[in-house]
């Protein structure tokens, strides 16, 4: 006896959630679901957005509208539950899809199952707090999940989520009922393990919408763990950004216009899944100078604001550019080759370089590939105190260079220096202790000289 079906004089029991309000000249008028469909109910008791309810009572036509006469009216725990699990089971998310390809055809039904949850959470009112990376991904990933569903967000400037990151989240969703935290572009990696244990005994719903290979059992942690690596064990999985699968997420919830945002994330990632244009790339350019600069935490309208405003987004982008220009040279000095051989490896010492904030060290670190990527099978190394950050062009890769094996290894011998460490194989990064960088560098430089295809191979002074 729900909601469907409604019609004048008939009689409804229902286990309900309030998902709106407004005040009116009576009392105010509450919009009530049961997961599959809403009715309207007028009240002058006060009920906050999300309370679940038990609720029976009369439908009558006023003017054309169903309106719930209420004889019984009460609070039911138990009841947000058993809407939220309705309106997940009764959500029909759209097939419609930007790339039809082998892998995302595999990776479909977990697509439908993070889209039936949101949209679950949508109809039931559900808090939802989204973290982003801080980068034209994360930030592209997190503006089209904001167009299906009303979410805080929260920006994240770490791939990694840590025991810190999850103390104060926990403080965030603890007064919320049934709190759904759902992660763009980070969260996979090991050292995330232990923050997001944290989160769901805080009592936390976990989501993870990333396209880094994923360790620790970070999976078994989440209710949707939508990633390419979930389907396949192809290097080629990372290139699916995590910002084009919350696209596609977003289409299959119903949204519309947001190929664009697609396009950001794969022109910030340098992917090639998708064509992208000059504009896709500056935009993708802009935001990840703006999020160098925003603090931790930061809620994602800056970036709306930011992209909307003409005068702003020309003068950050103007800034971004010329940023850019005044690293490519200098970059360039400061890139040594370290290993002669069939796969030639170059090292970046940043610590050297000018630019302290944007770009960042892994941005200086493809800037430096990009010098090299076409001239035969390389792999850079940007070198910093405390940090190490790989890449590794596709001749390197087809001859067996890996930045993930390699860092793997690094951490068997000298785990006691490293502070965290992961990526893809062509694209990845160490955290190191203060104080054994130099250390740790000649282990990846051996690591490295252990991979090469053939015996010969010449190792340059450092």
């Amino acid at each position: 006896m729900g909601f469907r079906n409604l019609g004048e004089g008939k009689r409804v029991e229902a286990e309900c959630v309030v998902y709106s309000s407004k005040r009116m000249r009576d009392g105010t008028a509450y919009t009530l679901t049961d997961g599959e469909a809403e009715v309207e109910m007028r009240s002058h008791e006060f009920y906050k957005r999300g309370t679940p309810l038990f609720v029976s009572g009369t439908i009558a036509n006023e003017g054309g509208f169903f309106l719930l006469r209420p004889d019984r009216v009460e609070p039911r725990q138990g009841a947000y539950a058993t809407v939220l699990r309705a309106a997940e089971e009764s959500a029909g998310p759209r097939q419609e899809r930007f790339l039809v390809d082998g892998l995302m055809e595999t990776l479909r039904p977990r697509i439908n199952a993070a889209a039936k949850k949101l949209m679950a959470a949508r109809k039931a009112g559900r808090f939802v707090l989204v973290k982003f990376h801080n980068d034209a991904d994360g930030v592209a990933g997190a503006l089209a999940l904001a167009r299906v569903l009303r979410a805080e967000t929260h920006q994240q400037n770490s791939a990694l989520y840590r025991v810190a990151d999850a103390m104060r989240d926990v403080n965030v969703v603890r007064y919320e009922r049934s709190p759904l935290v759902v992660f763009v572009d980070c969260g996979s990696g090991e050292e995330s393990r232990e923050g997001l244990q944290l989160l769901g005994a805080g009592g936390a719903e976990i989501m993870i919408i990333d396209h880094h290979p994923p360790f620790g059992g970070v999976e078994g942690l989440c209710s949707v763990f939508l990633s390419p690596w979930a389907v396949s064990a192809e290097e080629s999985a990372s290139t699916y950004p995590a910002g084009y699968l919350c696209v596609e997420m977003a289409r299959a919830c119903g949204a519309e216009g947001l190929e664009h945002l697609a396009k950001i994330a794969c022109a910030g990632d340098k992917s090639g899944i998708m064509p992208v244009s000059d504009e896709d790339r500056e935009k993708a350019l802009a935001i990840d100078y703006m999020a160098t600069y925003a603090e931790f935490g930061n809620r994602l309208e800056f970036y709306e604001h930011a992209l909307g405003d003409r005068e702003l987004y020309s003068s950050i982008l103007f800034q971004a550019k010329e940023r850019m220009e005044r690293v490519k040279e200098e970059v360039g000095r400061l890139m040594k080759k370290r290993i002669e051989g069939p796969v030639a490896v170059y090292i970046a010492d940043f610590d050297k370089a000018s630019a302290r904030e944007f770009p960042g060290r892994g941005k200086l670190t493809s800037r430096a590939f990009e010098l090299v990527m076409h001239g035969g099978p390389a792999v850079v190394l940007g070198v910093w105190e405390g940090g190490i950050s790989f890449r590794v062009n596709e001749e390197a890769a087809l001859m067996g260079m890996n930045a993930t094996k390699a860092i793997s290894a690094v951490k068997e011998r000298m785990g006691s220096f490293i502070e965290s460490g992961g990526g893809h194989g062509r694209a990845a990064s160490l955290r190191i202790k203060r104080g054994f960088t130099k250390e740790v560098l000649e282990e990846v430089v051996a690591q490295l000289q252990a991979s090469q295809p053939q015996e010969k191979q010449a190792l340059q002074p450092s």
